[in-house]
């Protein structure tokens, strides 16, 4: 009991000391403690690798990069740029209303209105035709004596003030004629079969006509034009014919069986319209 008193006293005495060697101790347990869980972390770290390369299972399947590499392959070789044509990003489309009241329009190409938007309604060929009237007599048989034959001459390209239908009465061997000179007359003269001529305005052209036999020949065209967009048609259309289109003056230079041809006035730039407009 004794003891225990002292021993009791002796802790008093020395109670920090006491409790820096618990510590300590506490101290020391913890670092053991670490190590050992360090070297076991360690020992369990090394083994990933190799408990990796021992495990079987599945191979991954590869990743699937088709769709990556054609991207890849769609920057590094961009197509070319096409800034004609269709799109409109340099070429804007128009919307036009060619009159008041009318459907608006989609100039796409700029031949949906103006001159190159005309349409043919029809083509006429015009004839020049001379025919025999008969033939003009003086005296009574048997001295019946031939002083010319009758003729008509019809030219329907002929404008006013020039007459498009035309008598002549002309004298044998007469060279004072308007369109044609007779060169022979084949047969009896008081009933040819036909008369042989020169036409003096086609080169001195050999042409025949006779009774009942008249000469025609096409000398030029008559053409209708129609312009859709404003309602409008061009009637009897002629060479050197004026035509307005919107405001701009042109003039028809041309016309074939198939096509009609207009020149600009103010630039002299020629458009052949070929179009032929639906019934």
């Amino acid at each position: 009991m004794e003891q225990l008193k002292k021993l009791t006293g002796l802790c008093r005495q020395h109670y920090e000391k006491l409790i820096l060697i618990g510590a300590l101790l506490l101290l020391a347990a913890t670092v053991w403690y670490l190590l050992d869980a360090s070297q076991q972390e360690k020992t369990k770290i090394e083994g990933v690798p190799r408990d990796f390369a021992n495990k079987k299972g599945r191979a991954l399947k590869p990743a699937a990069l088709a769709a990556f590499d054609g991207t890849v392959q769609q920057a590094t070789n961009p197509p070319a740029l096409n800034y004609s044509g269709k799109h409109n990003l340099f070429n804007p489309v128009k919307w036009q209303q060619p009159r008041p009241g009318a459907t608006i329009i989609k100039v796409e190409t700029g031949k949906e209105i103006g001159v190159e938007s005309l349409q043919i309604k029809s083509i006429t060929p015009l004839y020049l035709t001379i025919a025999f009237e008969g033939v003009a007599t003086s005296g009574m048989a048997p001295d019946l004596t031939v002083v010319g034959y009758r003729t008509v001459l019809t030219n329907e390209l002929a404008l006013p003030p020039r007459p498009r239908r035309l008598s002549q009465f002309i004298p044998p061997k007469s060279t004072n004629t308007q369109v044609f000179q007779i060169t022979e007359v084949v047969g009896p003269a008081e009933a040819p079969t036909s008369l042989e001529a020169l036409l003096k305005d086609f080169d001195n052209e050999k042409i025949s006509f006779g009774p009942g036999k008249p000469y025609t020949r096409t000398v030029g065209y008559e053409a209708e034009l129609k312009y859709p967009t404003q309602g409008r048609t061009f009637p009897r259309l002629r060479k050197e014919s004026a035509v307005d289109i919107d405001g701009e003056p042109y003039k028809v230079v041309d016309i074939t069986p198939t096509r009609v041809v207009l020149s600009d006035d103010s630039n002299g730039k020629r458009y052949a319209i070929a179009q032929v407009a639906g019934p």
